[in-house]
């Protein structure tokens, strides 16, 4: 969750910090391709994020965001959830990206990869890697606690989530090789879909429950 929770905040407030989260993310992906042969790309393309005004959280602090997560692991006993974590809410969409981005990753390994596919791909995994931290900060979430984060959370899982479609979409059009995989994941992804926007639906009533 990107540092400190901001007790009066909005679901918009929120969001706009989510989207320059990933915007920062875009740039990532954009940049991996180019410097993934480097053994230190990571730091490299974290400097290219780092200057560019318009992508600075807006505390300026950019431990807690996503990419410092990805590049920076928290200490293990830190990161792990709590024993029923997979009873709350989130959990679901963590297992699920999980193992789809498992499987879609021994998919892409078997491929002979063409530049075109290899940004593809390397995309649809690090989209995978976003669900999961979205999904990881809805989990660490008490019931109740912060509902406009939560609202903003979940609209940004659905964009992230369009997204992946329409990757699949066109690797299905363009890449006989892997209609089939792409098939399988655009399927699981209309049911992931579903689920959001029935969870979106749960938390617009604790809001207007709670009043937040």
């Amino acid at each position: 969750m990107s540092g400190t929770l901001k007790d009066n905040w909005n679901e918009f407030d929120w969001e706009k910090e989510l989207r320059k989260d990933d915007e920062r993310v875009a740039v990532y992906m954009d940049e991996l391709p180019r410097y993934i042969d480097l053994p230190s790309e990571d730091a490299v393309i974290m400097k290219h994020i780092q200057e560019k005004p318009g992508l600075v959280p807006s505390n300026g602090d950019y431990s807690g965001t996503f990419l410092d997560n990805m590049f920076e692991p928290e200490d293990e006993e830190e990161s792990d959830f709590s024993d029923d974590w997979q009873k709350k809410d989130g959990a679901d969409f963590f297992i699920a990206a999980g193992r789809l981005a498992r499987l879609w990753a021994q998919c892409f390994a078997r491929l002979d990869s063409t530049p075109e596919l290899t940004r593809s791909g390397l995309r649809i995994l690090c989209l995978y890697g976003k669900i999961m931290a979205r999904s990881g900060d809805l989990i660490d979430m008490e019931d109740g606690d912060y509902i406009p984060l939560r609202i903003a959370l979940v609209k940004r899982l659905l964009a992230d989530v369009n997204e992946l479609m329409g990757n699949f979409s066109l690797l299905h059009d363009r890449n006989p090789a892997v209609r089939e995989s792409a098939d399988f994941h655009f399927e699981n992804l209309l049911v992931f879909r579903e689920k959001l926007l029935a969870l979106l639906k749960k938390y617009r009533s604790w809001k207007t429950e709670f009043g937040q």
